[in-house]
């Protein structure tokens, strides 16, 4: 039985959060009324993409982990 590492649990966790927090930004939940449209979509997009991109990145350093150890 394999244990995940902690910054590779970390890393997972940041990229949901960051991808929550994306989502709320979009639906307007976490934006303050006086926030433009235009700032607040695009908040909301650079947050989920940075999401993808932990993700991505994490999956990408477990996997070369992985590898290495076989």
């Amino acid at each position: 039985m394999k244990f995940v590492d902690l910054s590779t649990f970390i890393g997972y966790g940041i990229s949901g959060l960051m991808g929550i927090i994306g989502v709320l930004v979009l639906t307007g939940v976490l934006a303050r009324e006086g926030t433009p449209v235009q700032l607040r979509i695009l908040f909301g997009i650079v947050l989920i993409l940075y999401s993808v991109y932990r993700f991505t990145m994490t999956r990408a350093r477990h996997k070369q982990e992985e590898g290495s150890e076989e």
